[in-house]
């Protein structure tokens, strides 16, 4: 696995946490910003990072790595 890959994984993997605390602080009735937060911060870290890794980094032409 290259470094892209891992950081590709890890991102998802924190986007699903901060899915999982919108989830929670909307449960517990904490502030609305919290959810909020936590929800732009997990469309980020699943969907935005990962899509410009791949895009700009994981397909780069003569990667000696494959």
């Amino acid at each position: 696995m290259t470094t892209t890959t891992v950081i590709g994984i890890i991102s998802i993997a924190v986007g699903f946490l901060c899915i999982a605390a919108a989830f929670y602080s909307f449960m517990k009735k904490k502030p609305t910003a919290w959810a909020v937060g936590f929800g732009l911060a997990a469309f980020v870290f699943v969907t935005v990072i990962p899509v410009f890794l791949a895009v700009f980094f994981a397909t780069m032409p003569g990667d000696v790595t494959r």
